[in-house]
């Protein structure tokens, strides 16, 4: 039972989506490190779109990490690209200089944590806290993970968010003009949490920490880009809106042509070639010697071709203008046919001449036989052997 070609064609389409949807990966929606264009529950996209509904000017920094003049308040959420020692005293400074910093990370950055003397403990503790500082009046109860590494307060630290044991899982520090907020998790203000108890007070009291018109900024120059860390490109490209829909649309394409698409032209049948006879061989040669007008080359071809087969002939070693002086003495008639039959050449050297030369040249390379069927006897060459000379007879 023969298979149409769709059918196969179909089944090559599948195998294709399969292998691709194998190096995209499992698609989770999920952002660890809390990106900021991230729509996960664990993204934290909501909170640009908070700060401007609260009448606050957002940007991010993504290409480098600079912090503008105008800069009042900037959010860094877990860094996974590390904070060099320029990185972390250039935003240690800033901090010092009046700026308002909200560090939240789970782990904290080893960098950052020894330039803004975060300490944190080892005994994890649950995320669910309880508001304990003036600055969050209104905070009763926040929605956290389930285990978070709480921090240790230093004298000038002040407790904001404690755990249900007393642990402090957020502190405030005044450092300089600024202001330091860490957080050891950053999941009440991710967008999946925003809603629960009291995490949208929490994420609105630590924006209004900005002045209105302020300038608010997100920290993504130390998030590595999607799908570079532990994927390959290609798992990247397709985990984007973007390259999802150019892949759908190459697929949809196949598919619209594969079903009603049309064949450029009728079908070509081919045919089985037979083995070619010598005479189409010659023909073809002739044909391409005619194109490339290469009678006098063809000619002086053939006359060292008839020169080598006399040679072979009467048994003559010598090469060059010696060679024509022992064919004279050996065979002068054939020498001087070769001799007529190159001034014929040289005389007329198109393809009259050469089609008359080469008749010539061919009765001189291969003459008749005689009527008993073998070549007329030719003396050959005497030889030296044992110190004497030997003429051997034909």
């Amino acid at each position: 039972m023969r298979v149409d070609r769709r059918v196969w064609a179909i089944v090559a389409l599948v195998v294709a989506i399969g292998v691709a949807f194998w190096l995209r990966g499992p698609s989770t929606g999920d952002s660890p490190e809390h990106r900021t264009d991230s729509d996960a529950a664990n993204g934290t996209s909501a909170l640009p779109r908070l700060a401007s509904a609260l009448g606050r000017q957002t940007t991010t920094l993504d290409g480098s990490f600079r912090l503008s003049p105008g800069l009042v308040e900037l959010f860094v959420f877990t860094p996974t690209r590390g904070f060099g020692p320029g990185d972390a005293a250039r935003l240690s400074g800033w901090v010092r200089g009046g700026g308002v910093l909200v560090y939240a990370a789970e782990t904290g950055d080893p960098g950052l944590d020894f330039s803004l003397g975060v300490r944190r403990g080892q005994l994890p503790v649950s995320g669910d806290a309880t508001g304990t500082g003036p600055m969050l009046a209104g905070v009763a109860r926040v929605s956290g993970g389930d285990a978070v590494r709480p921090l240790l307060l230093g004298a000038s630290d002040v407790g904001l968010l404690r755990s249900a044991g007393g642990a402090a899982v957020g502190y405030e520090q005044l450092v300089g003009r600024g202001r330091l907020i860490v957080l050891a998790d950053p999941l009440p203000l991710c967008n999946g949490y925003l809603e629960e108890d009291d995490n949208g007070r929490l994420a609105s009291d630590l924006i209004s920490l900005a002045p209105v018109d302020g300038q608010v900024a997100f920290d993504e120059y130390h998030h590595a880009q999607p799908g570079t860390v532990g994927g390959s490109p290609l798992t990247g490209l397709l985990s984007t809106s973007w390259g999802a829909g150019i892949s759908w649309a190459v697929v949809a394409m196949f598919v619209g042509l594969l079903l009603r698409g049309r064949a450029f032209g009728p079908r070509v049948r081919l045919f089985r070639t037979g083995d070619r006879s010598s005479a189409e061989h010659v023909a073809a040669v002739g044909r391409l010697l005619e194109r490339t007008r290469a009678a006098g080359m063809t000619g002086q071809l053939l006359a060292t071709a008839t020169r080598r087969s006399l040679a072979v002939r009467h048994g003559l070693r010598e090469a060059g203008p010696a060679l024509d002086s022992a064919l004279a003495v050996r065979a002068p008639a054939e020498a001087a046919e070769l001799a007529q039959a190159e001034a014929e050449l040289r005389a007329n050297p198109g393809e009259g001449g050469l089609v008359a030369a080469a008749a010539r040249l061919h009765g001189l390379a291969y003459p008749s036989v005689d009527k008993e069927g073998s070549f007329p006897p030719t003396p050959t060459l005497p030889r030296q052997g044992g110190g004497r000379h030997e003429e051997s007879r034909s």
